[in-house]
């Protein structure tokens, strides 16, 4: 019997101190509330086993008593702390269906029954620690020890219901193992004259609770009892305590066992959590790399619209390039841009982007922008974002003029010049997806791109007005200091001829008409030069190298001074428009100094690209091997400041070394802008 007493107090203390560590080590058990009711349960059910295993062991009359006593506080609180439990697990684990409510009510009558026959037996002559077992029995551990069983029997379900099959299997051995601690320990008592131990009243017995014994201080009367120790031993050939102690091993391997699987699933549950995070890390991660290349993308089209404005490409190629850049960028299926008309009555499609094609708009009707939309945005100079449910589909109607593309969102900006609305650049969806505040952000930058495009191009019909303005004062210098000083020169020439004529001096005739042919011849060539000039310098069917070429040509047919055309560079010279013009001009003027003052044979122009290709230099040089000149000839020389101011208007530099005898090298340099490639222009409209 002792080692009965020490297992069962064994398991129940190993339950207890389990819970004990699993409540320190923490973690989100289900059990994890209950878990200090349930340490306290096993440590108070193994203390009352130990106690009994001491009082079936003989000890003296003092310990005994005091065993006593320490057993009649550590049964009745054994059983409140399992019936603390029991309702925990059986209310808070899972939430109870509503009708449970009235239970309490249900049961109060019979409750209140129960306490009043145990309180009855309180009174009765016989020894305090027998009314006292059998009732905290009664109406503590076997309350506690069926709602435990319901409690684990309910979590069975939801753990089935959830697919962990692993945890409803030891759900459903604890729920059990209550049930059976419910009877053998709750129910079970043991001979008295009171609950199912008897179906009549004894006299009077005398029970020894602690060890199992009768003593008969009277004979009882009446039938035997039907369920208590004598029965159970009857029944089974095993004293009651054998089965507790059976009972009390099923609960703590059932439930430790639970204790460990829910760990488990705790895991699991962290891992699972581990894995969502590095997954949305990973999300996190390729949103931000989707985000790096959108960015560069736009940093990329802005960069390349600024190029272009910056090297002066036509207005209407440069707009094209934007509608086209946008509708990429935006991932739209169709871009437009509208301009005011001269008396600010209707806005006119300028030109347009969509799945098929790229194009400026024809002026026809249809090029009216008639979209009430876009309108009240240009009249109103505000940006307009469509909300993701728009609740009037016809606002959409006419909203892609050119194109069949059937709308669901939109988003308008206003182009403004000068604090003046000129436009409107519009970008359209056919699929119910809106346009978001950075995609608004967006098209207004392309917008402001739009607005120094157009900014830049009045900027350049300006300076090509001011460059021919420009050129015809210079034309008319040269054809005053040279073709008009030519004709006053022959106009006295002709009198002096006249004269000599009537005196009869046919000698002196003779040389002024060689004089005057070689003013003429003279003459002539200026004129031809400026020809030449003009049609080099305003040409723009031609490329740089291709004009500059044809006009080393015309310059050797007409001088008679042999050129060379020496281009190391295989594209096109990447510097500016106006840089071109500037280069022209400087070439023109040194090659007009070569024919009047070098008396050269031969001259060679070079082309050679100096320092890296993003930010070297395009360097030009003029060499002849004509008599050169001295530095204070070189100082009083207007044409060569003239030259020198050309190429300091466009950064350049410009040097000038010559040595008598030895010929004359006229160097410039001009800065390099890097061209877009022609390939990757190609694909913008495909």
């Amino acid at each position: 019997m002792m080692l009965i007493y020490f297992f069962y107090g064994l398991a129940f203390w190993g339950l207890g101190l389990a819970a004990y560590l699993q409540l320190r080590h923490g973690g989100d058990l289900p059990l994890r509330r209950q878990l200090p009711w349930l340490a306290a349960f096993g440590m108070a059910a193994g203390s009352t086993g130990w106690v009994d295993m001491f009082l079936v062991s003989n000890p003296g009359d003092q310990l005994a008593e005091v065993l006593k006593i320490l057993r009649m506080f550590l049964q009745p609180a054994t059983g409140l702390l399992l019936l603390i439990f029991g309702w925990g697990i059986l209310t808070q684990w899972t939430p109870l269906p509503a009708w449970v409510v009235f239970i309490p009510g249900v049961l109060i009558v019979p409750i209140a029954f129960a306490i009043t026959y145990a309180a009855t037996t309180f009174i009765t002559p016989s020894p305090i620690e027998i009314p006292i077992d059998i009732w905290s029995r009664y109406l503590l551990y076997l309350p506690g020890s069926i709602m435990a069983g319901i409690g684990f029997l309910r979590q069975w379900r939801t753990q089935s219901q959830l697919g962990y099959f692993d945890v409803s299997g030891l759900m459903l051995g604890a729920g059990v193992a209550f049930l059976l601690e419910a009877f053998v320990v709750g129910l079970v008592v043991p001979a008295a004259p009171h609950g199912p131990a008897s179906y009549y009243n004894y006299n009077r017995v005398i029970y020894n609770a602690f060890v199992g014994e009768q003593m008969h201080v009277l004979q009882p009367y009446g039938l035997t009892a039907w369920l208590d120790y004598d029965r159970i031993l009857e029944v089974t050939g095993f004293p009651i305590q054998f089965w507790r102690m059976g009972s009390a091993f099923m609960v703590t391997f059932f439930v430790l066992r639970g204790l460990d699987v829910f760990d488990a699933i705790r895991k699991r549950n962290l891992k699972a959590l581990q894995g969502e995070r590095d997954r949305a890390k990973e999300a996190a991660y390729k949103a931000q790399i989707a985000a790096r290349i959108s960015a560069e993308n736009w940093t990329n089209a802005l960069v390349s619209i600024s190029r272009r404005i910056a090297e002066l490409d036509d207005v209407d190629d440069i707009l094209l390039f934007i509608v086209a850049q946008s509708r990429q960028l935006l991932d739209s299926d169709y871009i437009g841009l509208a301009m005011v008309n001269d008396d600010y009555s209707q806005l006119n499609l300028k030109c347009y982007s969509s799945q098929n094609n790229t194009a400026l708009s024809s002026t026809t009707a249809n090029s009216q922008i008639m979209n009430p939309l876009i309108l009240n945005a240009f009249r109103t100079a505000a940006s307009y974002l469509s909300p993701e449910n728009e609740p009037d589909d016809d606002a959409f109607i006419n909203a892609c003029p050119s194109s069949d593309c059937s709308v669901r969102a939109i988003a308008v900006v206003v182009l403004n010049l000068d604090n003046t609305p000129i436009g409107v650049m519009w970008a359209a969806r056919s699929q119910p997806r809106p346009y978001s505040e950075d995609d608004l952000i967006w098209l207004e930058c392309l917008a402001d791109q739009v607005d120094i495009a157009i900014k830049h191009g009045l900027m350049t019909s300006q300076l090509q007005s001011l460059s021919i303005v420009e050129e015809r004062g210079r034309i008319a210098r040269e054809m005053h200091d040279g073709l008009a000083q030519v004709l006053g020169y022959l106009n006295l020439q002709v009198q002096t001829l006249d004269a000599l004529q009537k005196q009869g001096k046919s000698e002196q005739l003779h040389q002024e008409l060689q004089k005057m042919r070689a003013e003429i011849q003279t003459a002539h060539a200026d004129v031809r030069e400026n020809i030449l000039s003009l049609r080099t310098t305003l040409s723009s069917d031609k490329g740089l190298n291709e004009s500059i070429e044809e006009y080393l040509q015309e310059f050797s047919y007409q001088t008679g001074i042999e050129t060379l055309f020496i281009n190391q560079i295989q594209e096109d010279v990447c510097v500016s428009s106006i840089a071109e013009v500037q280069l022209v001009c400087i070439l023109q003027e040194a090659l007009a100094n070569v024919r009047k003052h070098a008396y050269a044979q031969q001259v060679s122009v070079s082309f050679v690209r100096v320092g890296e290709t993003d930010n070297g230099f395009i360097q030009m040089t003029i060499r002849d091997d004509g008599v050169g000149f001295t530095s204070s000839e070189k100082k009083h020389s207007f044409g060569l400041l003239t030259m020198r101011e050309r190429a300091q208007s466009v950064d350049g530099v410009f040097t000038v070394h010559s040595t008598p005898g030895c010929g004359t090298t006229v160097e410039l340099r001009l800065p390099c802008i890097q061209r877009e490639n022609s390939r990757d222009h190609l694909k913008i409209f495909r």
